[in-house]
């Protein structure tokens, strides 16, 4: 779908409106209140690809960046987890100082925007490891699909009485480039992108899947969060146009002691107009994330990102994305 056919009813057709392609109000009541900018990327090989977030928690008076590419041969990270809170602009999106730079600029709310980030990283994997290299990031991003969203935030830990609590998350095309140390890659690829905002307890598991091809979109989520009496699975499926889904499974294999190549396995989801899609996941490469300090009390968990192929309907659509769990290795 290019983005002349998403009309303003398709793009709002989940809640989602485009004042909220900005910030917005948080409440001084929540510590954990968290809003973020998520975009991820990749090509139809799967040897050029990167995932970076962006975000601020107002009371802790702190903001978080994470920046993970990857080019075929290593990853590099930023990680930068305590930046002052008053050091950032949030609308736009926008920060420099200190070799670290990043910003949001939108063109068209929720349809068009240029993402761009630059500073200095470690490079994690790969025949450079461990050396600190300059790294920048420059796509501009165009949407494919509606931003998706089950609506308001309900559940306790992630809802604030007098405060809007959301998130929404949207199929995207990246075209630029991206450049480590004195090498640039020109990109073209597709991704995702997400924006949510409200009290977030990062306490509960997940798994998560988005995948992406020219005609196929999929993004599947299984949480687990304590003390709530049912998992919450849910998603979206887009082919013509998105609709929710109603069931997800996994079937899954996990290899903690690798990073790169964490998880393999099945899925299998179920929409809520009764298409049932099936296949298979494995791994193409991956990293873990620090998410330690989120929790109260701090504390590790098996967190991590890995870029997969995923198969349906039989085998017959291919495609790469995003593969991401939170798993607590001491429960």
């Amino acid at each position: 779908m290019s983005t002349s056919a998403l009309t303003v009813e398709e793009l709002t057709k989940f809640g989602i409106q485009p004042e909220d392609e900005g910030d917005h109000p948080f409440s001084p009541d929540h510590m954990d209140w968290n809003e973020s900018y998520f975009f991820d990327w990749f090509n139809d090989e799967g040897n050029m690809a990167g995932h970076c977030r962006i975000g601020w928690h107002p009371n802790q008076k702190r903001v978080l960046v994470w920046l993970y590419v990857y080019n075929g041969d290593e990853w590099i990270m930023i990680e930068e987890y305590r930046l002052p809170f008053d050091t950032i602009q949030t609308n736009p999106l926008s920060y420099k100082g200190w070799g670290l730079e990043f910003s949001y600029t939108t063109k068209e709310p929720l349809l068009t925007g240029r993402f761009q980030i630059s500073g200095f990283g470690r490079v994690i994997s790969g025949t450079r490891t461990g050396l600190v290299l300059p790294v920048a990031v420059d796509l501009d991003v165009t949407a494919v699909g509606a931003p998706h969203s089950r609506g308001e935030g309900m559940i306790e830990g992630h809802s604030a009485e007098g405060f809007r609590t959301n998130r929404y998350e949207q199929p995207i095309t990246l075209e630029g480039f991206f450049s480590i140390d004195k090498e640039r890659y020109e990109f073209s690829g597709r991704g995702e992108r997400d924006h949510s905002w409200g009290p977030r307890a990062w306490d509960m598991e997940w798994l998560f899947m988005v995948v992406s091809g020219e005609d196929f979109r999929l993004q599947a989520v299984q949480v687990d969060i304590p003390g709530f009496p049912e998992q919450i699975q849910t998603g979206y499926l887009h082919r013509e146009n998105s609709i929710h889904l109603e069931k997800v499974d996994y079937d899954l294999v996990f290899d903690d002691n690798s990073p790169t190549c964490t998880v393999k396995g099945t899925y299998s989801v179920k929409a809520e107009d009764g298409t049932v899609v099936k296949g298979e996941i494995s791994s193409i490469t991956g990293t873990e994330i620090d998410i330690t300090h989120t929790f109260n009390p701090p504390r590790r968990s098996i967190y991590r990102r890995n870029l997969i192929r995923c198969t349906a309907d039989g085998g017959a659509v291919s495609m790469i994305g995003w593969y991401e769990s939170n798993r607590f290795v001491e429960k």
